[in-house]
């Protein structure tokens, strides 16, 4: 017997609620529809489901229980002939299992799932920390990567090329061996630029940069955490230069301060890195 319900997979974006789609806020905000919510949706973007929802806790180590746990919340939720909203971050496609899960609803429950595509984080991050990844004689070409192959397994890498940008999605955790794969393994320079984005579309958004000898420890000693994307190449430094940051503090202080020249940022050199802190989001 087919089951009476139906299944939409949404993407959630970034993680700031401005820059879901019309379309998303609207399915998820239906207090009628049940909700499985992926882990690193963002507590924001939680205040705006009106019905039922339920989280993943998928933790590294456990995401194959998690993920089973997910299928068999969908599949009683539509056996009940519910409307099942499985919310994921970013875009569903884009390293986020969602070509999976639509083969695991065909063939598990003979439904096909209705899409909502989500804003990226590959591109959305980058911009909003204003780094353009391509640029007209600096990179004509992008690769997007994740940090988790399958079964936790390091991805392979492309060899190196002087105008490509990389942007690496959920691959903060793996930053350090990241690092050194792309110097041992793909013939990165060590000065390469890289940048982290942190909490891309928030207002506490945080961009750092360094190379890759160096931004492991910056990440290391500012804490940055997921939801983070890295972003490898010269495009780093086409828009975020010296010339951008007029106060400059001890770098083994880490400290900052306020610029009334910054738009309101908070703007932080330290430990070889910088940080720009925006205030807000236009």
């Amino acid at each position: 017997m087919r089951p009476g319900g139906r299944i939409t997979l949404v993407g959630a974006g970034p993680g700031s609620p401005d820059l879901l789609t019309v379309i998303a806020h609207r399915v998820i905000s239906d207090p009628s529809n049940l909700v499985i919510v992926d882990r690193l949706v963002s507590n924001e973007i939680l205040d705006l489901i009106r019905g039922e929802y339920k989280i993943a806790n998928k933790h590294p180590g456990c995401a194959e229980i998690a993920q089973r746990e997910i299928y068999d919340w969908c599949r009683e939720g539509v056996m009940d002939g519910r409307h099942v909203v499985r919310l994921k971050i970013g875009d569903p496609f884009v390293f986020g299992r969602g070509g999976e899960e639509v083969l695991e609803f065909r063939n598990s429950l003979g439904i096909e799932p209705t899409v909502i595509p989500g804003v990226s984080a590959a591109f959305a991050a980058p911009l909003l920390g204003s780094i353009p990844v391509t640029h007209r004689g600096v990179s004509n070409q992008v690769v997007m990567c994740t940090g988790y192959g399958r079964e936790g397994t390091s991805p392979d890498l492309i060899g190196y090329h002087p105008e490509q940008t990389v942007v690496f999605l959920m691959a903060v955790g793996r930053l350090r061996s990241l690092c050194h794969n792309l110097v041992n393994m793909a013939n990165y320079p060590s000065n390469t630029p890289v940048a982290i984005v942190e909490r891309a579309g928030f207002p506490d958004q945080r961009t750092v940069v360094g190379d890759i000898s160096t931004i492991s420890d910056i990440a290391e000693w500012h804490d940055v955490r997921p939801p983070s994307t890295i972003v490898v190449g010269e495009v780093v430094n086409v828009l975020l230069t010296d010339d951008d940051f007029a106060m400059e503090v001890d770098k083994d202080e880490g400290e900052g301060a306020r610029n009334e020249d910054d738009g309101g940022a908070m703007i932080i050199r330290g430990r070889g890195g910088l940080i720009v802190q925006p205030t807000s989001v236009e």
